[in-house]
């Protein structure tokens, strides 16, 4: 007994007034020290000065020689009885050795495996026995909270390792020293307690001891809970100590809920339920959160009785009081919504609680607090879960207003809605919190609420009138849009209508007008006929009188709202097979005399055809009510629209024969509008046209079209391409072929619109002859309509898979031969059908389509890249790319034959507006002519010549000259004839002209060695006009290539081109005539090349071998390596160069 008396005395320096806080609970590596736990506690706290650390140590390495001299080896089982005897030994009397022990049992005792047990039963239950018996002493609450937690802790780590199925009596005491703690003044150790508690009672459900345990709880609950009943029922005060004792046992008691017996819970909630008073006491709010838990596992048929009086008691607890705190408002209300829904299948409580909890609570609606949102939300519970609209409809029709005397239910509505009118009079402007319950009340009654909430709509209606800031206004529509959902637009005007004064010439309750226009679904079409056509025909005619003032923008403005409200009323219309003639007809003559409502009827139609569509599908409830909830920012749960209920499947197929049987005509009707409208109004007659092409069908889209082709004299627009290729002798016809031609492009341009709006619901049969009117167009260069032809093709690849691959060879031929124009909505068109086209390709997976696929994919790629920088607006940015390419090109001249569409692309360029990017796209001409092979020459000759050309006539920034030294490269490789076959007939003498100075320049280079020296003597202004961008060596290959060697190659493939392509359409001897003019008479013109050209064949013209050199205009030279200057570069082309 000396010996294990060590322990206590190696800590009798300790200072008794310390907390006894326990050291880190981090595991200790035992394994690192052959499981010996002094040494482990020796290696973390050995360094540290802490009291608690020193004590600590020193305990354990008592212990432990008490253990070295019994021969026990030195495991944490072995400790612990050593542990426990020492602190039962210290005691009270001894805080500090107290302390330490109970912190190394706190430590010890996790290293001990519970599952299965390593200590001994008999050990086990002694150690435990022991720990009880401390905590339950008298002296126990005079230690300090740290040395209590850690016994509680350990007390509960070791009845874990009780068997208590064998032996209950081992583990009864430390249950109820644990219960006892979890009661206890000081929160640590209360909640170590509980968590201990928890804990164990999950162990003993495990070992079927359940039932004891829930006795143990009940026992220990009525202990601190029957002095609070006895003194809440005597009306007396509660001492504080009492109180604190059953608000923690109440506590205690939530956690061990889950674990009870059901006998136990009843137990439970029949005592806790009769704590609960009108007024609020320091338990309230425990009593609520411990009847809630129970609530939730209780059965329903086992406690309806007290339920039911509990339910009185929580409504006796609502009403407003200032002493009662908000949080047990709201905890209160669910408590009722809990109980009301755990009787939801075996009473009708709600018809008796419902009316006097709104009563109760309608004040917090309107306090515009925290608590306010938090009731709301709860009320709105209620109501979705608890009232049904379909208990006021009797045999399918609505209930009047004496229907709803008698009955129960009606009259319980009846109750609710007054008090939420009656509260919202008290308001100056209605907070959200009560608005929000109004809308969710409206939605939920339907077409109920014009019986029971007639006098809210009233209300909300004058609150709407006087109130000016928009926030506050928003929520308040919302409802009235919420009533207009529920009642319908009918019974909304029958209260609150909208009438016009003609003497006054003012419109009463014109502010429901938006709200109308937002929320009307499923409304009746002869409303809008019988009543807002001939009140919007009025305000128009007086509208129309009153020309002037701030009066006729207020009638106008009403009449666009009220004839705003046509595609309102026609979402999801319920009566299409009644009224839809006189609708059509009222389509008709918008579409064909106004000039501002036919944006309303587009979009009118368009409504009921989707809105009819719809409702005939399987997916209409889901669609509808989602579409139905985006109109409310308070998101309700689940609402109803009972008109749309009520409309079935078999009536909307009904109403879609009918505007199917209407169609055809309006179809032809409405294409003889769109043919004759303004731009700005096809495109709404556009979609009045997809809505209308969708019910006729193919053959009679079909039809229409054909008639439209012959009555347009297209029909050869439909023929083969070959038939296209020829049209030299038609176009040098006279000039009075103009104008047919312009009118013949406007009508190919209108059915290629009505193309586009048709293609999406085409048979193969229309495909066919759609198709072939898109590549006609496509295929004649001439037609300024590329690009809604392309965009009518994307429509039918998008569309129609199966045909776009049964025709994907064609469609690819037509989409690579594409030129692009200045309108980039072309390539904008070309790339969709390459990305329609990819996708349906990659999901056919053939071979055959994947090449094709790829290619696709690179030319996408490619275009994306190159494109993007020549469309940017940014000139800077153009022409730098098309400097880069110009590099490129010269580097490579195969690069601008793999990139589809690239020259063409900057052909364009020549005509763009801003000055730098037509002289970087010239620069790029010169180096692509003098790049290029002549074989490859001869297909672009026709496309660079038809570019340059406009711009000859040009001798600002020396445009002219660029091209004059363009079309001699391009002479001298392709021949003249070759270049004078493609040239319009207007710029003919000026190639002719420049041909003639050409070959004066190569007599000259053939005589005299020395002329170009005298050219460089004397005569300074030439060099002036030496082109800035020009690059020593990029004009051409060697130039003594006789000219009959490129004649003899691309004189047939020339003519080709010419039949390709087409000559050009201007006046042959108008355009002789002019350039003789200016030949004879413009200084700047000079075509008479012969006695000022300084080219010479090796020189300008030449590609010379050498060093790349970067001029500052961004093009590139090449020199020769021995750093000699060619021979037709001067000085001055320095000089030239700053202008660049």
């Amino acid at each position: 007994m000396k010996r294990k008396q060590r322990a206590p005395a190696a800590a009798a320096n300790a200072d008794p007034d310390s907390d006894g806080e326990e050291p880190s609970q981090t595991p200790l590596p035992l394994e690192s020290f052959s499981g010996d736990a002094c040494a482990a506690l020796t290696a973390r706290y050995g360094r540290s000065a802490a009291p608690q650390h020193r004590h600590l140590l020193a305990s354990a390495a008592a212990i432990r020689s008490i253990l070295l001299d019994d021969g026990m080896p030195l495991t944490p089982a072995s400790y612990l009885p050593a542990a426990v005897a020492a602190l039962r030994a210290a005691g009270p009397a001894d805080p500090a050795a107290a302390s330490a022990l109970a912190s190394l049992l706190a430590i010890l005792l996790p290293h001990i495996p519970s599952s299965p047990s390593s200590l001994p039963p008999d050990a086990a239950s002694e150690s435990a026995s022991a720990l009880a018996a401390f905590l339950s002493s008298p002296d126990a609450s005079q230690l300090p909270t740290g040395t209590v937690r850690s016994v509680v802790k350990s007390l509960g780590h070791l009845t874990l390792h009780l068997d208590a199925g064998a032996d209950w009596d081992a583990v009864a005491a430390p249950l109820e020293a644990l219960l006892a703690a979890s009661v206890d003044q000081r929160a640590k150790v209360r909640k170590c307690a509980q968590e201990s508690v928890e804990k164990l009672f999950a162990y003993l459900e495990q070992c079927g001891c359940a039932k004891k345990a829930s006795n143990a709880a009940v026992g220990m609950f009525e202990k601190h809970i029957s002095l609070a009943r006895s003194l809440i029922n005597s009306n007396s005060d509660i001492s504080e100590g009492k109180e604190t004792d059953a608000a923690h046992m109440l506590g205690a008691m939530v956690t061990l809920v889950p674990y009870l017996s059901k006998k136990a819970r009843k137990k439970v909630f029949s005592d806790a339920y009769q704590l609960l008073s009108p007024c609020f006491t320091p338990l309230t709010r425990h009593v609520l959160r411990l009847l809630a838990d129970l609530l939730g596992h209780l059965k329903a048929e086992t406690v309806e009785s007290e339920v039911e009086s509990l339910v009185s008691l929580v409504v006796a607890y609502l009403p407003y009081d200032e002493k009662k705190p908000d949080d047990t408002i709201v905890s209160a209300l669910y408590l009722m919504k809990s109980c009301l829904d755990k009787l939801v299948g075996c009473s009708k409580l709600w018809v008796e609680v419902l009316p006097t909890a709104f009563e109760a609570v309608s004040g917090y609606l309107t306090l515009g607090r925290k608590c306010s949102d938090d009731v709301a939300k709860v009320v709105q519970d209620c109501i979705d879960s608890h009232i049904d609209h379909n208990v006021f409809v009797t045999n399918g029709s609505q209930l009047n207003e004496c229907d709803a005397e008698d009955l129960s239910d009606q009259t319980a509505m009846k109750s609710i809605c007054l008090t939420i009118n009656s509260r919202l009079h008290t308001c100056a402007y209605p907070p959200d919190s009560i608005l929000t319950v109004v809308l969710v009340l409206f939605l939920k009654l339907g077409e109920s609420s014009f019986v029971f909430m007639k006098d809210i709509l009233l209300t909300l209606a004058q609150f709407a009138m006087k109130m000016d800031k928009e926030s506050q206004l928003k929520n308040v529509q919302e409802c009235i849009g919420a009533a207009v959902v529920a009642m319908g637009p009918y019974k909304v005007l029958s209260l609150v209508p909208i009438a016009f004064d003609e003497d006054r010439l003012t419109c009463s309750n014109s502010w429901l007008l938006p709200i109308l226009d937002k929320y009307t679904y499923g409304a009746p079409l002869q409303l809008f006929l019988e009543h807002i056509v001939p009140l919007a025909k009025s305000v128009q005619n007086a509208s129309d009188r009153v020309k002037k003032g701030r009066k006729h923008k207020d009638l106008q403005s009403w009449t666009d709202q009220l004839w705003n409200l046509l595609p309102s009323f026609c979402r999801y219309s319920v009566d299409v097979h009644h009224s839809f003639g006189s609708l059509s007809k009222l389509l008709v003559e918008i579409f064909k005399c106004d000039e501002c409502l036919y944006k309303s009827a587009a979009k009118a139609l368009q409504q009921l055809v989707d809105g009819t569509r719809r409702l005939s599908s399987n997916s209409q409830d889901v669609e509808i009510y989602m579409e139905l909830s985006a109109l409310f920012s308070s998101k309700p749960i689940s609402f109803k629209c009972p008109r749309l209920e009520r409309f079935s499947k078999k009536e909307a197929r009904k109403d879609l024969k009918v505007l199917a049987s209407h169609s055809a005509n309006l179809l032809c009707t409405f294409a003889d509008y769109f043919l004759e409208s303004s731009p700005e109004k096809r495109a709404h007659l556009k979609v009045a046209l997809r809505c209308l092409a969708q019910l006729s069908g193919s053959t009679n889209i079909c039809e229409l079209f054909v008639s439209l082709v012959k009555r347009f004299d297209l029909e050869n627009t439909q023929l083969e391409p070959d038939s296209q290729e020829c049209k030299t002798d038609v176009d040098r016809k006279d000039e009075e072929s103009i104008d047919t031609t312009d009118e013949l492009n406007n009508r190919r341009s209108l059915l290629l619109d009505l193309i586009s709006t048709f293609a999406e619901v085409a048979d193969e049969d229309l495909l066919d002859k759609l198709f072939g009117f898109i590549k006609s167009c496509l295929l004649n260069s001439s037609m300024p309509c590329h690009s809604k032809a392309l965009l009518a093709l994307s429509i039918i690849v998008k569309e129609h898979n199966e045909y776009s691959m049964a025709h994907l060879d064609e469609i690819l031929l037509l989409l690579h031969g594409i030129k692009p124009a200045l309108d980039r909505t072309v390539l904008e068109s070309q790339l969709l059908c390459y990305q329609h086209l990819l996708v349906h390709m990659i999901k056919v997976d053939e071979e055959n389509t994947s090449k094709k696929a790829f290619l696709i994919l690179n030319e996408l790629i490619v275009a994306l890249k190159v494109m993007g920088y020549l469309s940017t607006p940014s000139p800077h940015i153009v022409s730098g790319a098309i400097a880069a390419l110009s590099l490129l090109i010269y580097s490579d001249a195969n690069f601008c034959m793999e990139v589809p569409n690239l020259i063409q692309s900057v052909l364009v360029l020549l005509q763009h507006k801003a000055i730098e990017v037509t002289k970087a796209a010239l620069g790029f001409v010169k180096v692509l002519v003098t790049s290029l092979q002549p074989e490859k020459l001869l297909n672009l000759q026709a496309d660079i010549m038809s570019g340059i050309l406009p711009l000859s006539s040009i001798t600002k920034h020396h445009f002219k000259w660029k091209v004059v030294l363009i079309v001699e490269i391009l002479i001298r490789k392709c021949g003249f004839d070759a270049i004078n076959l493609v040239t319009p007939d207007k710029y003919k003498d000026f190639v002719k002209s420049v041909e003639e100075g050409r070959k004066g320049n190569h007599n000259l280079a053939d005589g005299a060695e020395s002329e170009p020296k005298e050219h460089e003597q004397h005569d300074p202004k030439r060099r002036k006009r030496v082109d800035s961008n020009a690059e020593a060596g990029q004009e051409g290959t060697p130039s003594h290539r006789p000219p009959s060697k490129s004649w003899s190659a691309g004189k047939k493939q020339a003519k080709d081109s010419h039949f390709k392509k087409g000559a050009g359409k201007g006046n042959p001897r108008h355009a002789a005539k002019k350039h003789q003019g200016k030949a004879s008479g413009d200084r700047g013109d000079r075509t008479n090349f012969k006695s000022k050209s300084k080219w010479q064949p090796g020189n300008r013209g030449d590609k010379l071998r050498g060093n790349n050199t970067k001029s500052r205009g961004g093009a590139f030279s090449k020199t020769q390596n021995s750093g000699t200057r060619a021979p037709g570069h001067s000085p001055s082309f320095k000089k030239r160069k700053r202008t660049a």
